[in-house]
């Protein structure tokens, strides 16, 4: 990436001064305005030029001054800023606003109404979503009716707006209900059609300068301003002779790297400002992250969705921890953003020890529970009963006040906007108690509204937030502008990057917004498919004619082929596409043959060796040195699907509480059936993994359904087992040796005991729910058998039998496959006695300083968390 050079703003103010041109595009449209001025007898001063948008205005002022730098200078207003400055406007109870917190309790109280408070939740969330995105369609067309006549506009529309099938009845529904809204609401610039802004009265002449789409209002008011009010000539300039220069990328990023360098270029020519087309905007994010780490400014004239700001997402992700089905994910996302992140990676590491997966487990698991800071749980319980919208706003900013929220972005921009949306200040939800007035009969001041749920009330929040934008402050004099390519129109900028110029961005015939059908559009009066195709069409065709210009693509999207758009293919077509050289800057990096690693660390032997450690020191020398030696580990996830190893954990919790369970009570009137059944669910509840846990039940839910299986099959083999002599002694017991220098741990599954004429025979069992297959290759060969001899060696009994005990949900009750098979290692003593003079041998060598060379083969590299450190894939 290339890093712009710097040039003093005030050099190139006054280097444009000096040049004094005014826009192609405006230079007609004011020599036309002076001529008719002058004929007419309208005074500078008494014209109101009325602009498509509201960053126009600057543009118009300026390139008016530079054609007359003398005498009085006409208004030029957009429609809002021209209503703002006439009078303030205050939204009534019932009017749409374009606020999406008080426009969708207006929307759901108008449902109910209509169709009442039995609709399900789900498809009145919907309808009031599609109900307030109908009316914001609707709305500029109603603005553009006088408001006496407004109300009349709506019902002449009324009944033919609706489907007449049955079949679309909440379709209907939205349609009329919106067009009712719309026509029964003020508006802001309701105050154009008022005396204020009468003809000769605010102005003599009322001047429109046309966007590429047309204004319903604009058009509007030149039809009340009758002779003193005239569209303006506003031509456009010619295209630009050169060839456009054209980057076809390979994807997504490939794409914002070419476009910041081809800004960062223009800059570094002296092409100042530079308008980056903003047409997608993950890819506009993308490049303006890499302009501003090239040490650019930048001004963003599209903003941003408030829900993606910081103080958006912590206030967010407080409401998700606080549902009483929360996911640890979810609580420890919002504890590390707070004062408790220092105490968020202790539970975190236990809870991806246990695999706790539900916030439930957390609280009352013994390894998490005490972890927990004080007045968190608490904290998190009080947002969870339902409530009056108001109150929930009160408590939502209490509970802010303690996780710090308020105190951090409170002082933050865009937490004050959060704060500004959600009405979060003491006495601002007033105006929203307002309107949650219960409907279901006559509206009664002052009468409680509905008890919202935390997930409803989250649901709103969330809406509010999404729909709202948010506009970080910008430098006075950027060097790049962001906007949208329709927003060219009437602006003066040296060059132009436009990126996103693919099929899907840049379609030539847009899809229409909403859920409006063609005759709806026609018989409403909103844009056409074709209205849309002519005016992006028009704003193609101006684009083309911009300095500087430089138009880019993807080659895919997400695995999917894209093509350039149509309008790009044309002018590949037509010769008048250059392809440009990649504007990055190459650097050259030496190959460097990558040596097998041969590392040595005498002095980083762990203080003890477990049977999982040794193993590895067996299967890898590479893979003991960074995973026990260096201790890096793989973080496991804690919302991982539930897998086998959720399920082996699970059985061994299990078994472990009913065999001590058994055998500390044999006659407390349960069988081992019911036993079993009770001690299962009771650790499924612990662990979180329940049905009604979420995602984390619903994939453990084919092990329970295995269980019953494995359930029957354990206790025929332990009646076998039983009837045969050994007897339960111990489940989970840790225990450590010392084997010369060396310590050996470990935590071994289960001890029986057998009677027999030397004395008790103890038998060490580990369980597997692997394959069977599996299990049984353990045993094939003794002196490859590391686990079960490594536990045999850490009892330290001369006398030891050792066996696999196989666990599976296999149908067989006989035979070789039955759902639970005793699997011994028939040579446990020769095995344990080589491992165990093998062990002394290899830490002897380590110890010695001896290379650790990556050896591994097969499923051993298959499965290794040290392979990408190991680079044998990049090893010829």
């Amino acid at each position: 990436m290339m890093t712009a050079s710097p040039e003093p703003f005030a050099e190139l103010a006054a280097r444009a001064e000096s040049e004094n041109t005014v826009t192609p595009v405006w230079a007609h449209g004011l020599d036309w305005v002076r001529e008719h001025m002058t004929t007419r007898g309208w005074h500078a001063s008494r014209v109101v030029v009325l602009v498509p948008y509201a960053q126009m205005m600057d543009t118009g002022r300026r390139a008016w001054a530079q054609r007359s730098p003398t005498g009085f200078t006409p208004r030029f207003e957009s429609t809002r800023n021209w209503a703002a400055s006439l009078q303030p406007f205050v939204p009534g109870s019932t009017d749409w606003s374009g606020d999406m917190a008080r426009d969708s309790l207006i929307a759901a109280s108008l449902l109910d109404r209509v169709a009442g408070r039995s609709l399900d939740a789900d498809l009145r969330a919907t309808l009031v979503g599609r109900l307030v995105e109908a009316t914001r369609q609707l709305a500029p067309l109603a603005a553009a009716r006088p408001p006496h006549e407004r109300a009349a506009w709506a019902d002449a529309l009324r009944a033919d707006v609706a489907p007449a099938s049955q079949a679309l009845q909440w379709e209907g529904l939205v349609a009329t209900l919106a067009l009712t809204w719309a026509g029964l609401s003020a508006y802001a610039t309701d105050v154009l059609w008022s005396d204020l802004a009468a003809p000769g009265q605010v102005a003599d002449a009322l001047l429109v300068v046309p966007g590429f789409q047309i204004d319903p209002l604009a058009q509007a008011l030149l039809l009340r301003w009758g002779e003193r009010g005239v569209l303006l000539p506003f031509a456009a300039a010619d295209a630009q002779p050169d060839p456009v220069a054209v980057h076809a990328c390979s994807d997504a990023e490939d794409e914002a790297q070419r476009a910041a360098a081809c800004v960062v270029a223009q800059v570094n020519a002296g092409h100042t400002p530079v308008a980056l087309l903003a047409q997608d905007r993950a890819l506009t994010r993308r490049i303006g992250a890499l302009l501003h780490g090239a040490g650019l400014s930048v001004r963003d004239e599209t903003g941003w969705k408030l829900s993606t700001t910081h103080a958006a997402a912590r206030l967010m992700s407080l409401l998700r921890a606080a549902d009483r089905r929360a996911r640890t994910d979810d609580v420890l996302d919002w504890l590390k953003s707070g004062p408790h992140a220092g105490a968020s990676a202790a539970i975190e590491r236990q809870a991806r020890a246990h695999g706790l997966a539900a916030w439930g487990a957390v609280l009352v698991h013994p390894a998490t529970g005490p972890l927990l800071p004080s007045g968190v749980a608490d904290g998190l319980a009080c947002l969870q009963a339902p409530r009056p919208l108001p109150q929930w706003l009160t408590d939502l900013a209490e509970a802010l006040r303690r996780d710090g929220w308020w105190s951090a972005c409170s002082q933050d921009a865009a937490g004050q906007r959060v704060i500004d949306v959600l009405r979060l200040q003491d006495g601002a939800a007033h105006e929203l108690a307002a309107l949650e007035v219960d409907t279901a009969d006559a509206p009664t001041p002052g009468k409680a509204g509905r008890r919202w749920s935390l997930a409803a009330f989250s649901a709103w929040v969330r809406d509010a937030l999404e729909a709202a934008s948010f506009q970080p402050a910008n430098p006075a004099e950027p060097q790049v502008v962001v906007l949208p390519m329709a927003q060219l129109l009437g602006r003066d900028f040296a060059a132009v990057v436009a990126p996103g110029c693919d099929e899907v961005n840049l379609p030539p015939s847009p899809e229409p917004p909403g859920q409006w059908s063609a005759a709806q559009r026609t018989l409403l009066g909103l844009p056409s498919r074709e209205a849309l195709a002519l005016a992006g069409q028009a704003a193609w065709a101006h684009l083309l004619t911009q300095p500087h210009l430089q138009l880019l693509w993807r080659g895919q999207q997400q695995g999917d082929a894209v093509a350039a758009a149509p309008w790009v293919q044309a002018l590949q077509n037509e010769g008048r596409a250059l392809v440009a050289p990649d504007p990055r800057v190459p650097r050259t990096v030496a190959v460097v043959p990558e040596a097998d690693p041969l590392p040595t660390a005498a002095d980083l032997l762990p203080q003890a060796l477990s049977a999982s450690a040794y193993q590895d020191l067996r299967d890898c020398p590479y893979r003991f040195f960074a995973l026990r030696q260096l201790r890096l580990q793989q973080i496991d996830e804690i919302e991982a699907e539930p897998d086998k190893r959720d399920l082996g954990n699970w059985l061994h919790a299990v078994l472990k509480t009913f065999h001590e369970a058994r055998a500390a009570d044999p006659t407390d009137g349960l069988d081992d059936r019911q036993r079993l059944d009770a001690l299962a669910q009771a650790e499924v509840q612990a662990r979180g993994l329940s049905v009604d846990e979420g995602a984390a039940g619903a994939g453990f839910l084919p092990f329970m359904a295995a269980w019953p299986a494995m359930r029957e099959g354990y206790l025929a083999w332990l009646a076998t087992h039983e009837g045969s002599g050994p007897l339960f002694d111990q489940a989970e017991v840790s225990l450590t040796r010392s084997v010369g220098p060396w310590r050996l741990i470990g935590q071994l599954d289960r001890i029986d005991r057998q009677a027999s004429p030397e004395g008790p025979i103890p038998l060490v069992i580990d369980y597997k729910t692997e394959p069977r297959a599996t299990t049984l290759e353990r045993v094939k060969n003794p002196l490859e058998d590391t686990q079960i001899a490594f536990y045999a060696a850490l009892l330290g009994e001369e006398t030891v039998r050792g066996a696999y005990l196989s666990i599976t949900d296999a149908r067989e009750t006989d035979g070789a496959n039955t759902p639970t098979r005793w699997v011994e290692q028939e040579e446990i003593a020769l095995a344990r006695d080589q491992l165990i003079e093998g062990l002394q041998h290899d830490l002897s060598r380590v110890a010695a300083g001896h290379a650790l060379p990556a050896l591994g083969e097969g499923r051993v590299c298959d499965f290794c968390a040290a392979r990408g450190l190991c680079r044998k894939d990049f090893r010829s």
